[in-house]
């Protein structure tokens, strides 16, 4: 080992304290994605917008996916459906909890 070399121990944590620090930025990018209907993974998957569904794939060999409702629906029908299993759940939860007490 040179001596102009770095302890792996120390870089590791120098590492895990930036990564910290922006944790929530993360959180709320994906928080936003969720709420506006946007992919999570945050690519593109088909040439739709917010308020027009998609008509193609896009950046994907048509051999590799099959085209599914989700990818080509708009941002506000994926947003709908993603806020309604959200209430739903929690509804569930909700009335589970009152049932119990």
């Amino acid at each position: 080992m040179s001596k102009n070399t770095v302890k792996p121990g120390l870089t590791r944590r120098r590492r895990n304290r930036r990564t910290r620090n922006r944790m929530w930025l993360r959180v709320v990018r994906l928080v936003v994605r969720f709420l506006t209907g946007r992919p999570l993974d945050g690519r593109r998957h088909s040439n739709g917008t917010f308020w027009r569904a998609g008509t193609r794939r896009v950046g994907y060999p048509p051999y590799l996916m099959t085209w599914g409702w989700w990818n080509l629906a708009a941002g506000w029908q994926r947003a709908l459906v993603r806020l309604l299993a959200v209430v739903l759940a929690a509804v569930a939860v909700w009335a589970g909890v009152g049932v119990l007490a």
